[in-house]
């Protein structure tokens, strides 16, 4: 089969290297060639042996990688007024169950369809209420999801969570994972099951970790909001100590929020290997003290980003959440931060993007505006939050404006 190649004003491959004049050689949705500069282009365009089509002077960068989203409560957005954690949940709870079937589907699609006009490409999806696989097997986005479980220190409901969250058949762009919910709602039976479970599956894991004083208080001391809504005693133990003794902390493991890590958590962490998802939109939603992004990444705790919810968060778009971080975050390099948005959640999630080097897939989106350097491509993306003319998944248009920019060998 013949390489697809067209040419594009620059190309962000990743945080450090930038082409300018960039041409790209695409064979089954993975990028086999990258020349910088016209006469470089015109000869891999001769080794490729075919025409060179033009996306025009804007930017094509990595897609975003959003690492943690919960896209079935996309039917929930401005239904849930509470801004403290405890409340929430319990509002959460009931506006979930009167919504129907057919409305989660349809607030699911909506959702994922958001994420991908943002420029997001992959996605970690926490699916309870196992709507999320049968959407995502026939949307473009590329999709980890992540079978939750918890069973509220109920014994009587392990056995059939269990049963739940048996990861499905994947396909080419799906799949799975498990995601035990957090150390208050997972039993320590569930806790060691899933983490036997993903041993033998070779899974990842996404669990919410020390995402509110609410959840420290009721794991430490029995009280607080949450105290109202666990009908099972209090474990007295700090989160990550429950979590590691179940087997659940190393490093295929995502730990989502870690807003509130105890004395020597994040030492604990980094020698597990395991990353922090930081979600910048539901901070700011929940009204949070400032999250300590340098200090993780200090401990050398690798830091991807997410989304959340529509419950929890104004919008659902990856470049805002990386813009959020940038203005939350000034003294944070734009390339680390780009970094957070695309290579450090693709790793995590197992999904093997994140970057444009050859090799990798073609997931990626084009942007209007023209650049001059690297620096000014980091500013532009991370925060700019340039128009988007097109997305790219696999080397195929999945998403674009009407422009007709994207060139008819791209579209599927």
């Amino acid at each position: 089969m013949a390489p697809h190649l067209f040419r594009v004003g620059s190309l962000l491959v990743d945080r450090d290297r930038w082409i300018s004049s960039a041409t790209v050689a695409v064979r089954r949705g993975r990028i086999v060639g990258l020349a910088a500069g016209d006469a470089a282009g015109r000869r891999l365009a001769r080794k490729a042996g075919g025409a060179v089509a033009d996306l025009g002077p804007g930017v094509l960068a990595p897609g975003w990688v959003d690492a943690h989203a919960h896209l079935e409560l996309g039917a929930l957005h401005g239904r849930l007024p509470a801004r403290a954690f405890g409340a929430w949940v319990g509002q959460l709870v009931k506006a979930r169950a009167a919504c129907s079937r057919e409305e989660l589907r349809a607030g699911l699609r909506a959702d994922a369809d958001r994420l991908l006009a943002g420029g997001t490409t992959a996605v970690g999806d926490n699916d309870a209420l196992g709507l999320a696989a049968g959407l995502l097997r026939r949307h473009p986005l590329r999709a980890r999801v992540f079978r939750e479980a918890l069973d509220a220190g109920d014994p009587a409901r392990t056995s059939a969570v269990l049963r739940r969250v048996q990861p499905g058949r994947p396909a080419p762009r799906l799949a799975f994972g498990v995601a035990p919910h957090a150390p208050f709602t997972v039993s320590p039976t569930l806790a060691r099951r899933l983490a036997t479970l993903a041993r033998r599956r070779r899974l990842p894991l996404s669990i919410h970790f020390a995402e509110s004083r609410d959840e420290r208080q009721w794991l430490l001391r029995g009280t607080g909001p949450l105290a109202r809504l666990m009908p099972g005693e209090s474990p007295r133990r700090e989160g990550l100590e429950l979590l590691e003794e179940a087997g659940l902390l190393g490093r295929r493991t995502l730990l989502v929020h870690a807003n509130l890590p105890g004395p020597g958590d994040r030492e604990r962490i980094q020698r597990a290997g395991a990353t922090v998802v930081h979600c910048p939109g539901s901070h700011r939603w929940f009204r949070r003290p400032a999250f300590d992004l340098a200090g993780w990444l200090e401990a050398g705790v690798p830091v991807a980003l997410g989304t959340d919810s529509s419950a929890s968060n104004a919008e659902l778009d990856m470049g805002r959440e990386v813009a959020l971080a940038a203005e939350a975050h000034p003294a944070v390099d734009v390339a680390v931060l780009l970094d957070c948005a695309t290579r450090a959640g693709a790793e995590a999630l197992g999904l093997g993007t994140g970057r444009l080097t050859e090799g990798a897939p073609l997931d990626a989106y084009l942007t209007e505006a023209r650049v001059r350097s690297r620096r000014a491509a980091l500013e532009l993306l991370v925060r700019g939050r340039p128009g988007i003319r097109a997305v790219l998944i696999g080397g195929e248009r999945a998403w674009d404006d009407g422009s007709q920019v994207v060139p008819a060998i791209l579209r599927p």
